[in-house]
């Protein structure tokens, strides 16, 4: 069950949105630097998407990830530089 606490404190389904959130936050600051249309950006993000949020997550089950106020901060930053990125 995604609802359950592990031994490492944080339970899955909010370290799978956190991971979700950061691969997408990665990802947005990426597309404006790949050369190419608008729609095979999208499509890039969207195929991607998925494979590197797993990967992310798995990645930090393995290194006994916790969601703490250093990784809500990086999170929160990750989102302003989206937001200033697309604002300019």
């Amino acid at each position: 069950m995604l609802a359950t606490t592990p031994q490492i404190g944080s339970s899955l389904d909010k370290l799978l949105l956190y991971h979700f959130l950061l691969v997408t936050a990665v990802a947005l600051l990426v597309t404006p630097f790949i050369s190419g249309d608008k729609t095979f950006k999208l499509m890039l993000l969207v195929s991607m998407q998925i494979a590197l949020t797993c990967i992310s997550t798995l990645i930090g089950l393995n290194m006994e990830h916790r969601l703490n106020r250093g990784a809500a901060t990086l999170l929160f930053s990750a989102w302003m530089l989206v937001w200033l990125m697309h604002l300019i």
